[in-house]
């Protein structure tokens, strides 16, 4: 029987692993910020933080919940349980297609890092992070991205230090004004949208895997805990490196990594090491991200189409890198997104009443 205590230590182990799921390389990077809400001013980036935080804690909640509720075998398939099989297959479908669009996002981060700190062709650290990409999943290197990937907290943790340093030199005397002069696109015409969209594109990543992380908590007093220890710190750090953003203004300019651009205040070496990590965890995102779409297209990672899919996603990554600017793909993909992932959150807790509802009106005819 399960204990109704709350379980602390696994509750912060579940939000840690809940951080660690939403930090990638946009966090790394700060680009995302900047349109969702640096654009938006002060104001409007308090009221998106705030609207975010709670949409994030609700979702959070509910599929942490749901692996307490549901058999292991919904886990991986959570959308069919709200949506149907054929409600969920189309989900699914967008989920994969989400996972391609955020591949390409991350070929155009890696050369707008490299030609930010290098002043390379953008289409160059590109090309690099896309032939990286191509020969671990080419060969199935899985285990390399798995050990990579291990450094991701600590990535996260450099990024809320770069935040807290340049917050001790924080001017916001300006901002508004400044803010006028970048012309910085934003991610939703307003910034209450914006606070909407945030989460919401991130659900098609998160969904499955937040399940199978909440059934290994004792009860659901664990889990919700662990919701709100994991949205409140993520969204603490996040408010850390905005508001970082919005006092360093004269040095983050016209970057579209504003997270590298803050490093300088720590040194050249620093700034150096902060690259390095950055490069990692785009490639330990982006190696996923093209498994995942074209494990969607094919099962056969031996086969032949298989390989095409791997070899045109990847030219479509590089068009997408010679046309476009990091921010405006960042919009684009995540915007979409994110409408789409809000249509899934409503549809979660409608789904949710209906079944009450069937579920009372069940047990009003039994007892009749």
């Amino acid at each position: 029987m399960k204990s109704g205590k709350i379980d602390v230590k696994r509750a912060v182990i579940l939000g840690g692993a809940f951080m660690a799921t939403c930090i990638g390389s946009g966090f790394a990077t700060g680009s995302e910020f900047l349109s969702f809400f640096v654009a938006h001013g002060i104001g409007g980036a308090i009221g998106a933080i705030a609207i975010s935080l709670i949409i994030y804690f609700l979702f959070t909640k509910e599929l942490f919940n749901k692996g307490q509720d549901l058999p292991a075998e919904y886990h991986n398939n959570i959308l069919a349980y709200y949506f149907g099989k054929i409600g969920g297959e189309i989900f699914d479908w967008f989920s994969a297609i989400l996972v391609g669009g955020c591949y390409l996002i991350m070929l155009n981060g890696a050369g707008t890092t490299l030609n930010q700190y290098l002043d390379w062709d953008p289409l160059v650290g590109a090309a690099l992070m896309a032939l990286a990409a191509i020969i671990t999943v080419w060969f199935g290197l899985r285990k390399l991205t798995d050990i990579i990937g291990s450094i991701g907290p600590v990535i996260a943790a450099f990024s809320v230090i770069i935040g807290v340093v340049a917050l001790f030199r924080a001017d916001f005397s300006n901002v508004d004004a400044t803010l006028q002069t970048m012309n910085l696109s934003k991610a939703a015409p307003n910034w209450w949208l914006c606070g909407i969209a945030y989460p919401c594109f991130a659900m098609m990543t998160l969904t499955p895997a937040l399940p199978s992380m909440g059934a290994t908590a004792n009860n659901r007093k664990t889990t919700t805990a662990a919701a709100i220890f994991g949205v409140l710190m993520f969204h603490l750090a996040i408010a850390v490196i905005v508001f970082a953003i919005f006092g360093n203004l004269d040095i983050v300019g016209a970057a579209q990594v504003p997270n590298l651009a803050l490093s300088g205040l720590l040194g050249p070496v620093a700034q150096g090491i902060f690259v390095v990590m950055i490069i990692l965890a785009i490639y330990t995102t982006a190696c996923p991200m093209m498994w995942g779409f074209c494990r969607k297209i094919t099962t056969d990672e031996k086969s032949l189409k298989y390989r095409v899919c791997i070899i045109a996603l990847t030219v479509l990554g590089m068009i997408a890198t010679h046309y476009f600017r990091l921010g405006d793909l960042i919009n684009f993909i995540y915007s979409m997104s994110g409408y789409v992932g809000a249509i899934v959150l409503v549809g979660m807790f409608v789904s949710n009443m209906i079944r009450k509802k069937k579920a009372a009106a069940a047990k009003t005819d039994a007892g009749r």
